[in-house]
This record gives structure tokens, C-alpha cells and sequence, in this order.
């Protein structure tokens, strides 16, 4: 699938979103509420959450011997997140050749960085949604069902990329060099198991304030959903994330947030504008917050943004 398939693909699905919405938009407007008190709960809400994912990065990469400040990962965290809506998910790229040019971290470590936290955020999410439907909703219904065996498959899935060994790497050439390093960076990376404990913590603090904002949300639309589904609505939310099929997860994050909030038996108008209201707080921080410490990283060091390197992995 080609870049611009992609963006077209993120645009048709939140475009026709936008339309079912539009058409059904008397059945829905009375819930739209937000006063400022809501928005500024949102917006710390926000703040919490990349606060604590700027830290998951300054954690992880302490594995590999980095300790960069708080403040300059935050200001990186926000520019990623603002970038990685442009083609080929520049923002990742971006960060990759930040770190290479002024903390030496090869990209093949990046690589195994970059997954870890991908890996650490869903397992996260997963287990805490699976427990959740099992205890609180129970798999009688087909879309309960569905979504715990989805949240089992992403489980096993990403246990399964942590912890299976990998098989030996032998050779000298620039592939196995690559392999070689990307092995050892795996094992730089779980090896030390009280510091893997406390990145998965970190990352389910990240998947916690998503599950906080969508509550935040449905509680200013005037909606009784059980507490505890926001934290399988959060879990659908950051899994579809990083599925990265689209920029930024633009039209499929939506469209999961509306279905899930199907299986928890919400109506799918509701969860339609939920997370059109969702993603709506998140381009507000995406384009000033971001837009700002991308300035400022941009006039700290201009170099960074006149070449990025697209190869992330040698």
C-alpha cells in the first residue's frame, strides 16, 4: 500500500464519518456539550498523557546507556506526533535521525526502541481490555466476543514478540550486521526484567489517560456507561494507534473507537462522535503544542529537518 493510498484511505474513512454523522446529525447534536470547564479537562488530560509518554521514551532509552532531558523529549514527542501526519510516518523518521545525530543511537536500536514501545503500549491495553470484558461485560454477545478474542490475539501476539528467542545470526555482511544488531538490542531490552515491569507500567499509564479523556468525553454527552468501559474503549483506541495503516491512525481509530463502543452496547452515533470529538482534541494539541516544540526544536537545531534519513533500521 503506497503512501498516498493511505492518506487517501484515512481521508475516505473520517470523511464518510463525517457524512454519517452529518446525516444523522439530529439525532446527535443535543449531546455535543463542552463547555470550558470539559475542554480544559480534556486538554490536561492531553497533557497527562504525553507527559508520561515522553517519559516512557526517556525510560526506554536508558536501556541503551541515553539519558536525554525530559524537556527535549517532550518537545520530540510532540513534533512525532505532529509529523507523523505527513507521508510515511515522517515523524517517526524525524525522531530516528534526532536521536542518531545527537545521541549516536543506531537504527536498528531505534528499531527495537521504536517496537517495544509499540509492543509495551498494546499488551498494555489489551490485557487490561480482555480482563475487563471477561469480569465486568462477559462474552455473551457476538461483539464482546469478537473484541476479547481481537484483544487475546494482540496478547499473544505481542508476548510472543518479546519473549520468543531468536535463532542464531552468523555472517558478516551488512544484512546480518543489521540482524546482529537489532538481536542485541532486543536483548539489551528484556533482559533486565524490573525495568521491562516498570515500561510496561509507564505504558499503561499512556493507554490509562486515553481511557480518561474518552470518559471525559462521554460524560459531558451525558452517557452512563459503565466505568470500567472506558478502559476497553481506551484499549480499542490504542491498539488501532499504531496500526499505522493510515497517518496518524486518521478515519480507522474513529471507526474501531464507534464499533467498540457497539460491543459495549453504546449506540453507534454516540461512539461516532465521541471519536470524531476524540480526534478533534487531539489535532487542537497536535497543531499548536506540536506545531511549537517543532519550532523549537527546529531553531535549536535546523539541521535535523533538512535531511531525515529514511532507512530506520541499518
Amino acid at each position: 500500500m503506497t503512501r498516498w493510498l493511505k492518506n487517501f484511505l484515512g481521508i475516505v474513512i473520517i470523511g464518510l464519518l463525517l457524512w454519517y454523522l452529518a446525516k444523522h446529525w439530529d439525532s446527535v447534536k443535543g449531546l455535543v456539550n463542552l463547555k470550558l470547564s470539559t475542554i480544559i479537562y480534556l486538554f490536561v488530560t492531553m497533557t497527562v498523557g504525553v507527559v508520561v509518554g515522553s517519559y516512557t521514551i526517556q525510560h526506554l532509552m536508558a536501556t541503551f546507556g541515553i539519558r536525554p532531558g525530559f524537556g527535549e523529549m517532550f518537545h520530540l514527542h510532540n513534533a512525532t506526533i505532529l509529523l507523523n501526519y505527513m507521508p510515511m510516518k515522517f515523524g517517526t523518521l524525524y525522531r530516528a535521525n534526532y536521536l542518531k545525530r545527537h545521541y549516536g543511537l543506531i537504527y536498528a536500536h531505534f528499531t527495537v526502541l521504536f517496537i517495544y514501545l509499540l509492543i509495551l503500549m498494546t499488551m498494555a491495553a489489551a490485557f487490561v481490555g480482555l480482563i475487563v470484558l471477561l469480569t465486568v461485560y462477559g462474552l455473551n454477545r457476538y461483539e464482546t466476543f469478537l473484541l476479547a478474542v481481537i484483544f487475546l490475539a494482540v496478547l499473544i501476539f505481542s508476548i510472543a514478540l518479546i519473549f520468543i528467542p531468536l535463532p542464531a545470526i552468523k555472517g558478516t555482511n551488512k544484512l546480518t550486521s543489521t540482524l546482529h544488531n537489532l538481536a542485541q538490542g532486543r536483548k539489551m531490552m528484556t533482559e533486565n526484567k524490573f525495568d521491562l515491569c516498570v515500561n510496561m507500567l509507564l505504558a499503561t499509564g499512556c493507554f490509562l489517560s486515553s481511557s480518561v479523556q474518552l470518559a471525559i468525553i462521554y460524560h459531558s454527552m451525558g452517557q452512563n456507561v459503565h466505568p470500567a468501559g472506558y478502559l476497553v474503549l481506551g484499549a480499542v483506541a490504542y491498539v488501532t494507534m499504531f496500526l499505522g495503516i493510515t497517518p496518524g491512525s486518521l478515519g480507522l481509530r474513529e471507526l474501531a473507537l464507534a464499533l467498540g463502543a457497539v460491543a459495549l452496547g453504546i449506540d453507534f452515533n454516540v461512539g461516532s462522535l465521541a471519536a470524531v470529538i476524540d480526534r478533534a482534541v487531539f489535532l487542537v494539541w497536535s497543531f499548536t503544542i506540536g506545531i511549537a516544540s517543532t519550532l523549537y526544536l527546529w531553531y535549536k537545531s535546523p539541521q535535523d529537518f533538512k535531511k531525515t534519513e529514511t532507512d530506520a533500521v541499518s
